[in-house]
């Protein structure tokens, strides 16, 4: 990120796999609102068989107690916020830390990534 010069940074874990067409919602929905934290939806590629299963666009990030990222279903108050319309961003508490777009400039007001994490994982809180 730091040697970055374009005005938004996408961050991907090694294993993402992008579909046609993926980064320009993302990219759009940081030009409308430069503080905007985006992230897709997560489809599954199966690791038995390589089928390719559709993600939920019914679920949001969460944690519990043990600060362990879930996902939770989405509750009926962003449904209805959204006119149940799925095609409009999800508003959520949390995020997958290492599968999002943002505003270069955001990025480090908000504190960018520690530097000193090491282990996979808390990313995840650390950028919601």
């Amino acid at each position: 990120a730091e040697i970055a010069t374009g005005d938004t940074l996408t961050f991907l874990d090694a294993h993402i796999e992008c579909s046609p067409g993926w980064l320009e919602y993302l990219l759009y929905e940081v030009k409308k609102d430069r503080t905007a934290v985006v992230c897709p939806i997560i489809d599954v590629i199966n690791d038995d068989d390589f089928a390719y299963l559709t993600g939920s666009d019914m679920t949001w990030g969460g944690f519990n107690w043990r600060l362990n990222f879930r996902w939770y279903p989405v509750p009926n108050r962003e449904e209805i916020r959204r006119n149940y319309d799925h095609s409009l961003p999800l508003l959520s508490p949390t995020m997958a830390g290492g599968l999002f777009t943002i505003n270069r400039e955001y990025f480090y007001e908000i504190g960018a990534y520690d530097p000193g994490m090491e282990v996979w994982g808390g990313e995840n809180l650390e950028m919601s």
